[in-house]
């Protein structure tokens, strides 16, 4: 979660566009998007003075919806301006014709219903739309997964009033003894009703406009020629804008792209942002409540057991006229892990806290051999530093360069472990231990310290400014009953500020961090370290290459031996 905040923080500061996810299906929020039609139920009327007995009367008494709307208006006195008042604002009747892009992104605790699968199940997916089904076993099918990432989008087409309801199924593959496909669940959706609605749900609006980039505007028509259509469709007169584009008058209000744009700095490349006029006319419709860009987790239910939940899937439609060209697909294809490198160059550790087989007595110093053992999210084995003999009361110099070799997957934030059926995602963390070179002295590391590098602490500059604040997951042991308040407790001030850092932003850290290890249920403090720490790609590291511990080539930097 915080790895998330902090993302969610940088995207604010550089006013850059985000989606809106709503935890359940979109129309629950807004009344089914009933605005512009309804729908009635038609039933059958019952025969005056019938036959109890009449089989007739017994039959389910509903035949059918009806969809449509009632109003009354008030009639103007020139007769003539009636037609236009009334009928001005009424949708276009008839057949239309539209394309349908449903964007499937990712399946959420799918059930399992297959008696010959143990708690897991490989979903693919199908999507109905009037008379074309596609049942994408080859192209969606994930293997023993139950939060499986689709990350596809389906074209397809269809005739409204005629089709209007959109069908997504997920399937489970082969789940039964005699190789038969089960449905796990289905959602539908009307699109009739997101097509005719007036807060135009049809394609959501982005909150910035931006002509390039992974943002870009998707919808076929423009900010401006959106808000025009809206303002005719509602009775309102066009809107007025100022010569430079960043005012805009519309229905007796004024409208100021620098009400929205707080930092100009962020606005400057013009190749990344539309025109003013454009992103003036997108802030007021976003004003006036039309649906932002969005996805929905849609509830996936059996037919043959409504209201039970079988999982649900993140997805969203855009729907567009068939007569206008649309826009291009967004990409929703995650992108490939990245090969990365980090390299760790550990210079040295004091004050650790040691043990020895003979107690050397009062006054004596304390000598161990001491070594730094380095490990990595999903290596099998430990990376091992040369060791500092007798090294005095816990202090080693080490100078010593780890190398750890990784997969990142960037929309997760996780290193990517593959697998023959089933990638494995783990969090990116770096965890330096240090050993006693005497396994006959100690098994047990003297101290360690956990960093994960999407969210870590940054290394102090001064070393008594490592501190076990820095640490997210400490937690101050409580006091015992008996400890007196001393006040050169509190004599100690502590570093001026405590920052975290995303090493995959800031690429280089180094600094003091502090040693620990678990003392019952609680983390204290057994030495400090130094240390370096700096992540690239495969490319970079080629460019600048640079060996294990001291070895050749011992560059990048030039690593001296110790002292």
């Amino acid at each position: 979660m915080q790895g998330d905040t902090l993302l969610y923080k940088t995207f604010l500061h550089h006013e850059l566009p985000i989606l809106v996810v709503y935890e359940k299906e979109i129309e629950t929020y807004f009344n089914n998007f009933s605005d512009s039609i309804q729908q009635f139920k038609l039933q059958r009327c019952p025969k005056l003075g019938g036959d109890p007995d009449d089989e007739d009367d017994e039959k389910d008494p509903d035949i059918g919806m009806y969809k449509g709307s009632f109003r009354i208006y008030e009639l103007h006195p020139d007769t003539s301006r009636n037609r236009e008042l009334i009928y001005g604002t009424v949708p276009t009747v008839g057949p239309i014709r539209i394309n349908v892009r449903v964007y499937l992104l990712q399946g959420l605790r799918l059930a399992c219903r297959s008696r010959i699968k143990e708690n897991t199940c490989d979903p693919f997916l199908a999507v109905k739309l009037g008379s074309r089904e596609i049942y994408d076993v080859d192209g969606s099918i994930k293997k023993n997964c139950r939060d499986p990432m689709f990350a596809t989008f389906y074209n397809l087409t269809t005739i409204i009033p005629n089709m209007p309801q959109l069908v997504v199924q997920c399937w489970d593959w082969k789940a039964t003894e005699e190789g038969r496909d089960i449905l796990i669940g289905e959602t539908r959706i009307d699109l009739e009703n997101r097509y005719l609605s007036v807060k135009r749900p049809m394609c959501g609006l982005t909150e910035r406009y931006m002509i390039d980039g992974p943002h870009s505007w998707r919808d076929f028509m423009s900010p401006v020629q959106i808000l025009e259509e809206w303002c005719l469709a509602n009775g309102i007169p066009v809107p007025t804008y100022s010569s430079d584009g960043k005012r805009a008058g519309v229905n007796g209000e004024m409208f100021s792209s620098e009400e929205f744009e707080k930092h100009e700095v962020n606005y400057e490349d013009s190749a990344v942002w539309g025109e003013y006029k454009e992103r003036t006319a997108l802030y007021i419709l976003l004003e006036f409540g039309l649906i932002r860009d969005y996805v929905e987790k849609r509830q996936l239910t059996d037919p043959v057991m409504p209201g039970v939940p079988q999982g649900r899937i993140l997805m969203w439609v855009d729907i567009f006229p068939f007569s206008e060209k649309p826009p291009e697909p967004m990409r929703v294809d995650p992108p490939l892990p990245v090969d990365q490198e980090l390299r760790v160059i550990v210079f040295e550790v004091t004050n650790v806290e040691t043990i020895q087989e003979i107690d050397p007595g009062p006054g004596m110093k304390k000598l161990n051999d001491l070594l730094v053992q380095g490990h990595f999210s999903g290596d099998t084995e430990s990376q091992v530093s040369e060791i500092h003999t007798r090294a005095v009361n816990g202090n080693g110099v080490l100078h010593w360069r780890f190398k750890f070799n990784f997969q990142y997957a960037y929309l997760k934030r996780k290193v990517m472990i593959p697998g023959d059926i089933e990638d494995t995602y783990l969090d990116p963390i770096v965890t330096l231990k240090v050993m006693d070179g005497d396994p006959g002295v100690s098994k047990e590391p003297y101290g360690y310290v956990h960093l994960n590098l999407s969210y870590m602490p940054r290394g102090m500059a001064r070393e008594d400014w490592a501190i076990m604040d820095i640490i997210p997951e400490y937690e101050d042991p409580p006091k015992g009953k008996d400890e007196v308040y001393d006040p050169d407790d509190y004599k100690f001030v502590g570093p001026p500020k405590i920052t975290f850092l995303n090493l995959y932003k800031a690429k280089k850290t180094l600094g003091w961090w502090p040693l620990y290890k678990k003392q019952g249920d609680y983390l204290v403090k057994t030495g400090n370290i130094r240390m370096e720490l700096e992540v690239m790609n495969r490319e970079q590291s080629e460019k600048r290459p640079a060996g294990f511990g001291r070895n050749e080539p011992n560059a990048n930097p030039v690593i001296p031996e110790p002292m």
